[in-house]
Protein backbone atom coordinates (compact mmCIF):
# COMPACT_ATOMS: atom_id res chain seq x y z
CA UNK A 1 0.00 0.00 0.00
CA UNK A 2 1.02 3.45 -0.76
CA UNK A 3 2.21 5.06 2.95
CA UNK A 4 2.44 9.23 2.73
CA UNK A 5 -0.16 11.56 2.12
CA UNK A 6 -2.75 10.32 -0.16
CA UNK A 7 -3.86 13.13 -1.36
CA UNK A 8 -0.38 13.96 -2.86
CA UNK A 9 -0.59 10.40 -4.13
CA UNK A 10 -3.62 10.58 -5.85
CA UNK A 11 -2.60 13.78 -7.79
CA UNK A 12 0.61 11.96 -9.14
CA UNK A 13 -1.40 8.53 -9.72
CA UNK A 14 -3.91 11.26 -11.71
CA UNK A 15 -1.11 12.25 -14.01
CA UNK A 16 -0.25 8.69 -14.48
CA UNK A 17 -3.01 7.75 -15.67
CA UNK A 18 -3.43 10.58 -18.06
CA UNK A 19 0.24 10.05 -19.53
CA UNK A 20 -0.65 6.08 -20.25
CA UNK A 21 -4.41 5.32 -19.68
CA UNK A 22 -3.47 1.44 -20.17
CA UNK A 23 -1.44 1.52 -17.67
CA UNK A 24 -2.84 -1.07 -15.00
CA UNK A 25 -0.72 -0.27 -12.07
CA UNK A 26 -1.76 3.23 -11.84
CA UNK A 27 -5.54 1.99 -11.59
CA UNK A 28 -4.21 0.01 -8.79
CA UNK A 29 -2.73 2.23 -7.05
CA UNK A 30 -5.21 4.61 -6.93
CA UNK A 31 -7.61 2.18 -6.09
CA UNK A 32 -5.66 1.98 -2.80
CA UNK A 33 -5.52 5.73 -2.14
CA UNK A 34 -9.59 6.01 -2.67
CA UNK A 35 -9.67 2.88 -0.08
CA UNK A 36 -7.57 4.87 2.53
CA UNK A 37 -9.76 8.08 1.66
CA UNK A 38 -12.74 6.18 2.45
CA UNK A 39 -14.03 6.45 -1.14
CA UNK A 40 -15.00 2.72 -1.94
CA UNK A 41 -17.10 3.62 -5.76
CA UNK A 42 -13.72 5.51 -6.62
CA UNK A 43 -11.49 2.87 -5.87
CA UNK A 44 -14.08 0.59 -7.02
CA UNK A 45 -14.32 1.92 -10.15
CA UNK A 46 -10.26 2.13 -10.39
CA UNK A 47 -10.13 -1.42 -9.67
CA UNK A 48 -12.72 -2.91 -11.85
CA UNK A 49 -10.65 -0.61 -14.93
CA UNK A 50 -6.88 -2.23 -13.74
CA UNK A 51 -9.10 -5.90 -13.65
CA UNK A 52 -10.02 -4.93 -17.20
CA UNK A 53 -6.37 -3.96 -18.91
CA UNK A 54 -5.26 -6.73 -16.73
CA UNK A 55 -6.58 -9.26 -15.06
CA UNK A 56 -3.37 -11.30 -13.82
CA UNK A 57 -3.02 -8.54 -11.27
CA UNK A 58 -3.93 -9.87 -8.00
CA UNK A 59 -3.73 -6.39 -5.77
CA UNK A 60 -6.35 -5.12 -7.92
CA UNK A 61 -8.77 -7.95 -6.65
CA UNK A 62 -7.83 -7.15 -3.26
CA UNK A 63 -8.08 -3.42 -3.39
CA UNK A 64 -11.83 -3.77 -5.20
CA UNK A 65 -12.71 -6.60 -2.24
CA UNK A 66 -11.18 -3.94 0.48
CA UNK A 67 -13.79 -1.12 -1.85
CA UNK A 68 -16.12 -4.27 -1.53
CA UNK A 69 -16.13 -4.55 2.11
CA UNK A 70 -16.36 -0.49 2.89
CA UNK A 71 -19.68 -0.91 0.93
CA UNK A 72 -20.48 -3.27 3.05
CA UNK A 73 -20.63 -6.72 0.33
CA UNK A 74 -19.17 -9.01 1.92
CA UNK A 75 -19.90 -12.13 -0.26
CA UNK A 76 -17.81 -10.24 -3.13
CA UNK A 77 -15.03 -8.82 -1.22
CA UNK A 78 -14.54 -12.57 0.10
CA UNK A 79 -14.59 -13.59 -3.79
CA UNK A 80 -11.99 -11.01 -4.87
CA UNK A 81 -10.04 -12.15 -1.86
CA UNK A 82 -9.77 -15.77 -3.12
CA UNK A 83 -9.07 -14.70 -6.78
CA UNK A 84 -6.27 -12.34 -5.38
CA UNK A 85 -4.86 -15.60 -2.94
CA UNK A 86 -5.17 -17.51 -6.42
CA UNK A 87 -3.06 -15.32 -8.38
CA UNK A 88 -0.70 -14.64 -5.55
CA UNK A 89 -0.06 -18.35 -5.27
CA UNK A 90 0.61 -18.64 -8.87
CA UNK A 91 2.83 -15.89 -9.01
CA UNK A 92 4.87 -17.36 -5.82
CA UNK A 93 4.44 -14.37 -4.13
CA UNK A 94 4.07 -15.97 -0.50
CA UNK A 95 4.54 -13.23 1.70
CA UNK A 96 1.31 -11.30 0.20
CA UNK A 97 -0.46 -15.05 0.01
CA UNK A 98 0.70 -15.41 4.24
CA UNK A 99 -1.58 -12.36 4.41
CA UNK A 100 -4.23 -12.88 2.47
CA UNK A 101 -4.42 -16.44 3.82
CA UNK A 102 -4.61 -14.10 7.28
CA UNK A 103 -7.24 -11.73 6.44
CA UNK A 104 -9.31 -14.54 5.69
CA UNK A 105 -9.34 -16.24 8.08
CA UNK A 106 -9.67 -13.19 10.23
CA UNK A 107 -13.04 -12.70 8.31
CA UNK A 108 -14.36 -16.12 9.06
CA UNK A 109 -13.29 -17.71 6.01
CA UNK A 110 -10.97 -20.79 5.27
Amino acid sequence: MLRGDPVAALADLDRAVQLDPTYAPAYVNRSYVYNQLRQPQKALADAERAIQLDPRIPEAYFSRGVAYLQLGDREAAMADFRQALALFSKSGNFANQAILQQLLRQLGVE
